[in-house]
């Protein structure tokens, strides 16, 4: 039972580019201009006043610190994903999914935001066109606005499953002409009067404190929210390093141009006579205050603009934020931290409609559930000012540890300054709104420690395996992370110490990579001084052909001498105290099990107690002197139910595949009278491995046989590489020793053989469960 070469589902590369700047600045103006200050702009009055307008400056300047942030990035990976793409090259893949998590939980929130805000001035629309609705208060004027809201995401939800992913310039059009009909009537009724009488509700100009205008910037941060929506989605645009910083400030300005004439003229001309202030108008009507205040100066007709303006707002918003959020759920799955099914392309358009339908029903469930607008929007903003944070810091990060900007790429001007206080202000808002609105800290603390559980239990080891083989594919991804990969090599044949190298560099790869070269002069009180001169001239040639290798690698290295009684024990001393990920050991011959070992007690092969005193991985190859990694092109690799080698066999694979790999071929041996059925969930196990550690460049194969091992043996005859994995029990003792005697005696072809420490903790406990389900599950198949 044999499968073809396979491909990935989701690749970016491969994906037509296809929005060009004003399709991309109007998925910016889509999700930015209206929504945002119509659900949310009467809470800002309410709490600020006039001084709203200042609340709605400041939070644009954090806005546009951030747009240079994400520029920069978009420029430097223009690939779908926005942060999470770049907390995925900037950190690591467990801080990747943390950020992709949180990211998909705002888009969501967003999207139930304006969901609920459509819903509430759909009921308003619906109330003044049928007076009879008026009385639907409470409990009937709630399932109306669910109602409304339901549809609008169901409808948005299978618009992008259909695969537009534009942000809707036909709404865009509208909305903008309805916002620049009310400011222009605002203006010329300012004009027309005196303006000090006309402005006069504006004074006092703070009305409620400063602690008002923090407020209102909490509450009102995500009416900017929007920009990044083009960085998410950096994959689909055309000429990206030219196009995204251009659309980012183009969407930014045109919001600034309509949000802050439109709040000067409803707070104005705007207040109604029965009010004193904006404030106290806006505490009467806080999802409303722009419909009433427009009405105040244009009478119904006004009215009707500032709703036909809402729904347009809130529908385009709401669309922007169910794109943003399915394909950050789709680029997650591409990288397993969210499950692979997410990443499925509908056949004829291409959208990722397994991520949409996820979003989607996600949307729904929390429009039942989110009590109001003011707690959406709390929520949103909160978690929106994190992932900027982030964005900062990745900014940084990226250009300090990439050793300056990409050639081609957008510079934010004045680093490190703006992304310095870009950060700082995000934390200030953060620590506010964590005081200020705790039920927001609450429902993030809820989903972060869900996705973590999630995370942990069920998705970890795919997704570090694959992370592993990119990292081995691409070497400027451990030194943007500053992540060092470290691996100890003992030396002692000089014949086979530069095909030793040439894996070492493997295991630490070119700029984030360190190799310790290690030669142990075995001494004790008695050695006659002429056998430790012969030791050392034996150990200096083979360190200098295995630093010319690792140097040619480009990898850095260093030397270790030292002395002691036994090999084994002072190589295991060494790791322990350089805190090596791992351990990298050549086996010309090796001795069979228990060998020499009688007299201890202990026919154990000094392998096994080596791997047992070991906390890191460990790799052991056997191969003739000749062996050179980069000209292995063939690799086979049998697999059983145990995998906790994937990351380092991933490594190894990425790294393969930079140099040259021509054919990988995963297979697993079974039982003649094994089930057609667990035969087929084998091959489909097998193509997970091809698509995540071989990114889809491989192929699979059940073989059934009685005897694993001849029929291995048999196989590797056709490879240039046999991979093979051992796990070491928990609390038990390695039995590595006889396995790797029987290949070396029998394999046909160079061995690496492959250890994995045993797992502890939460880790272990989520893998005895996994496996104990699989187990029930063979069971149940086995019975049937």
């Amino acid at each position: 039972m044999t499968d073809a070469p396979s491909s990935r589902t989701v690749d970016d590369s491969a994906r037509p580019r296809t929005l060009g700047f004003v399709a991309a600045t109007g998925i910016g103006v889509a999700a930015i201009v209206g929504g945002g200050i119509f659900v949310l702009g009467g809470v800002a009055v309410a709490e600020a006043g006039p001084a709203a307008i200042l609340a709605f400056s400041l939070n644009a300047v954090i806005a546009l610190l951030t747009a240079a942030a994400f520029a920069e990035l978009a420029t430097t990976f223009p690939e779908n994903g926005g942060q999470y793409a770049y907390a995925r090259r900037s950190f690591s893949v467990q801080a990747a999914f943390g950020v992709g998590w949180i990211m998909s939980f705002a888009h969501i929130v967003a999207a139930v935001l304006y969901a609920q805000g459509f819903g509430e001035f759909g009921l308003a629309a619906l109330r003044a066109l049928v007076p009879a609705l008026s009385g639907a208060e409470g409990g009937g004027g709630r399932a109306i606005i669910l109602i409304l809201a339901l549809l609008a995401t169901g409808g948005y939800g299978l618009r992008l499953a259909r695969g537009a992913v534009a942000g809707g310039q036909i709404e865009n059009v509208g909305k903008l002409a309805v916002f620049g009909f009310l400011i222009a009537a605002g203006l010329a009724l300012v004009i027309r009067e005196s303006p000090a009488q006309a402005l006069a509700p504006l004074t006092p100009f703070v009305e409620t404190g400063w602690m008002g205008v923090v407020a209102a910037m909490g509450f009102t941060f995500i009416t900017f929210q929007g920009f990044e929506l083009i960085a998410g989605v950096a994959g689909e645009i055309k000429a990206p390093r030219r196009n995204i910083p251009r659309a980012m400030f183009a969407s930014l300005g045109i919001t600034l141009v309509v949000y802050l004439p439109l709040l000067l003229v409803v707070m104005s001309v705007g207040l109604a006579p029965e009010f004193d202030s904006p404030s106290q108008m806006a505490q009467a009507f806080p999802e409303t205050y722009f419909a009433e205040a427009a009405s105040a100066y244009l009478g119904s007709f006004g009215f009707w603009l500032v709703i036909v303006a809402a729904l347009l707002s809130t529908l385009t918003a709401l669309q922007a934020n169910l794109l943003a959020a399915s394909r950050v759920a789709m680029a997650m799955a591409r990288d397993r931290t969210l499950p692979r099914a997410l990443e499925r392309l509908h056949p004829r358009t291409g959208a990722p409609i397994a991520a949409v339908v996820f979003v989607g029903v996600s949307a729904g469930i929390l429009i039942l559930v989110v009590p109001d607008l003011a707690a959406a929007g709390a929520a949103a903003s909160l978690v929106f000012l994190i992932t900027f944070g982030i964005t900062h810091l990745s900014a940084w990060q990226v250009r300090r540890r990439g050793r300056g900007r990409i050639e081609g790429a957008f510079a934010t001007p004045f680093f490190p300054l703006v992304p310095a206080v870009g950060l700082t202000a995000c934390t200030l808002l953060v620590g506010f709104q964590l005081v200020t609105v705790p039920i927001a800290g609450l429902l993030l603390l809820v989903w972060v420690g869900l996705g973590g559980f999630v995370y942990m239990g069920f998705l970890s080891s795919r997704a570090e395996a694959l992370d592993a083989a990119l990292a081995g594919g691409d070497p400027l991804l451990g030194r943007l992370r500053g992540k060092q990969q470290s691996v100890l090599v003992p030396v002692a044949n000089p014949a086979r110490a530069e095909g030793l190298a040439s894996l070492a560099a493997a295991l630490a790869p070119p700029v984030a990579g360190r190799v310790l070269l290690h030669q142990v002069v075995v001494a004790d009180p008695d050695t006659p001084e002429s056998r430790i001169r012969e030791a050392l001239r034996e150990g200096s040639s083979a360190l200098g052909n295995a630093l010319v290798r690792t140097r040619r690698e480009g990898v850095d290295t260093e030397l270790v001498l030292t002395v002691a009684p036994e090999p084994w024990g002072e190589i295991a001393r060494l790791a322990r105290e350089q805190e090596v990920n791992s351990v990298l050991l050549g086996m010309a011959q090796v001795p069979e099990t228990g060998e020499g070992l009688e007299e201890a007690g202990d026919r154990r092969h000094p392998l096994d107690r080596l791997l047992e005193e070991l906390p890191c991985d460990v790799a052991l190859l056997h191969a003739p002197p000749e062996f050179d990694l980069s000209t292995v092109r063939r690799v086979l690799i049998p697999l059983s139910g145990e995998n906790h080698h994937a990351r380092l066999r991933a490594r190894i694979i990425g790294t393969l595949a930079r140099k040259g790999l021509e054919e990988l071929h995963f297979i697993r041996v079974v039982d003649p009278d094994t089930s057609r059925e667990v035969g087929v969930r084998l091959l489909s196990e097998l193509r997970t491995f091809v698509q995540d550690e071989a990114r889809g460049r491989g192929t699979a194969e059940v073989i059934r046989s009685v005897e694993a091992i001849p029929e291995i043996v048999r196989r590797a005859g056709e490879f240039d590489l046999l991979i093979l994995g051992s796990t070491r029990p928990r609390g038990g003792r390695s039995r590595i020793g006889g396995l790797l005697a029987r290949m070396v005696r029998d394999a046909p072809c160079p061995v690496l053989i492959l250890s994995h420490p045993p797992l502890s903790g939460f880790a272990a406990e989520a893998e005895g469960f996994y496996r104990r389900f699989r187990a029930s599950r063979k069971s149940e198949e086995a019975g049937a």
